[in-house]
C-alpha cells in the first residue's frame, strides 16, 4: 500500500478540527510537515499531534516556498486566509503536488480562471474543500433530484442566519478575507444549493450586503476563536455581517440566498436548504420530501443524518488523487461559484443586477 505524503499548509481552526484528523484516521497517509508563519504555534500544535495520534512528528517551516522546497510531497491542504489562496496553490501546482484548496477557492474571478488554466496545465488534482457536498443527507437530496423524484426544481431558497456568531481574526480584515459571511459561510449554502439544482448556467444575479451590526460587545457570546496573532478581538471590521442575493438561471430556475454574522432576529445556524420542483420538494434540516400521493399531500423523512462529511471530502481527494479521477467539487465549478460571489459583492456596490 502506497503513502502518500501530505503537507499542511496554514495550521488554523479548519486544518486541526478537520484536515488533520481526517488524514490521521488514514492508515495509508502520512502528515509529514506543516508550513505557517507562527512557527512556535505551530510546533506545539506538530508535537501535539504526533502524541495524540502515535504519527511521526510533522516538520514546521515557517512558509509554504520553504516546505514545497525541502519535502517530497504527494498533496497538500491549503487552509489559509482567502485572498492567499490562488498564490498557494499556483505555487504547489508548480511543485508537481496535488491541492484540496479550502472555500472560497478564490476572491476575484481572474485569479480564479488562472487558477482553472494551470490546473489544466499541470494536470494535477485540484479539489475545492465544499464540505456540505460531502455530507450524507446532502448526498440522498441528490439521489432524488436526480432521480426525477422533483421534477423540474424552479425555485430554491438556502440560508445561515447566526444571531451573534461572527468569528475572531482575520475574518472580518477585508484586505486579508476577501469578504464577511458571504464568503465565509454564504459560500457553503450557494455551492450547495446551485450544485443539488445541476448547477445550471447563472444568467443574472442581484445583491445586497450590508454591516448593520458590527463588532458588538454582548455578555455570554461565544464564537469561533482566533488561532493566528492579530485581530484577535476583532479590531479591524471592514466586513459586512449580512449578505443576500437573488440569481437568475438561464433554465429560468431562481435562486435565494440569505447568510448573516450577526442580525437582530431568529437564528437558523444550520444550513438550510428548501428545493421546490414540479413533483416535489425538499429540505434539509431536518432532510423531508413533499410530495403528493393517491390524491392526498404526502411527506417523509428519510432515516439519514449528516454524517462525518470532512472524512468523506478526505477520502473522495485521495481518490482522486490515487485515480486520477476529477472531483466532485473541481477548479472549474470553484470558479462559477467565485463568479457568483463577486458578481453579489459587485451588485451590492453598484445597486444594479448583474447580468452575465
Amino acid at each position: 500500500m502506497k503513502t502518500t505524503r501530505v503537507g499542511i499548509i496554514g495550521v488554523g481552526s479548519i486544518a486541526l478540527a478537520a484536515h488533520l484528523p481526517s488524514y490521521a484516521a488514514r492508515q495509508d497517509v502520512e502528515v509529514v510537515a506543516f508550513a505557517d508563519p507562527e512557527v512556535e504555534r505551530v510546533s506545539a500544535a506538530a508535537a501535539a499531534f504526533a502524541k495524540e495520534t502515535g504519527r511521526p512528528r510533522p516538520c514546521v517551516y515557517g512558509s509554504a516556498e520553504e516546505m514545497l522546497a525541502s519535502e517530497s510531497l504527494d498533496a497538500v491542504s491549503i487552509c489559509t486566509p482567502n485572498t492567499s489562496h490562488v498564490h498557494l496553490a499556483l505555487k504547489a501546482l508548480d511543485a508537481g503536488v496535488h491541492v484540496l484548496l479550502e472555500k472560497p477557492m478564490a476572491t476575484q474571478l481572474d485569479q480564479a480562471q488562472a487558477l482553472v488554466d494551470k490546473v489544466t496545465e499541470s494536470g494535477k488534482v485540484l479539489m475545492v474543500g465544499m464540505s456540505h457536498r460531502y455530507r450524507d443527507d446532502v448526498a440522498v437530496m441528490k439521489r432524488y433530484v436526480e432521480a426525477g423524484d422533483l421534477g423540474q426544481v424552479y425555485y430554491a431558497k438556502t440560508r445561515i442566519l447566526r444571531r451573534r456568531g461572527t468569528p475572531k481574526g482575520w475574518f472580518t480584515d477585508k484586505a486579508v478575507s476577501g469578504g464577511g459571511p458571504l464568503l465565509d459561510i454564504g459560500v457553503h449554502a450557494l455551492d450547495v444549493t446551485w450544485w443539488l439544482m445541476g448547477k445550471p448556467e447563472v444568467k443574472s444575479v442581484s445583491g445586497f450586503l450590508y454591516q448593520g451590526i458590527g463588532n458588538d460587545k454582548l455578555d455570554f457570546i461565544q464564537t469561533w476563536k482566533a488561532k493566528a496573532q492579530g485581530n484577535e478581538n476583532n479590531e479591524i471590521y471592514t466586513t459586512e455581517d449580512f449578505a443576500s442575493a437573488f440569481i437568475r438561471f438561464a433554465n429560468g430556475s431562481v435562486l435565494q440566498l440569505e447568510v448573516s454574522w450577526a442580525i437582530n432576529g431568529p437564528e437558523d445556524d444550520a444550513l438550510q436548504v428548501d428545493l421546490f420542483g414540479a413533483q416535489g420538494g425538499m429540505s434539509l434540516h431536518p432532510l423531508r420530501f413533499y410530495s403528493t400521493a393517491h390524491g392526498v399531500l404526502t411527506s417523509t423523512t428519510p432515516s439519514v443524518g449528516m454524517g462525518p462529511l470532512y472524512q468523506r471530502e478526505i477520502d473522495h481527494f485521495l481518490e482522486c488523487v490515487h485515480t486520477g479521477a476529477p472531483p466532485c467539487s473541481d477548479v472549474a465549478q470553484g470558479r462559477d461559484v467565485v463568479h457568483m460571489l463577486v458578481a453579489i459583492a459587485a451588485s451590492s456596490e453598484q445597486g444594479r443586477e448583474i447580468t452575465f
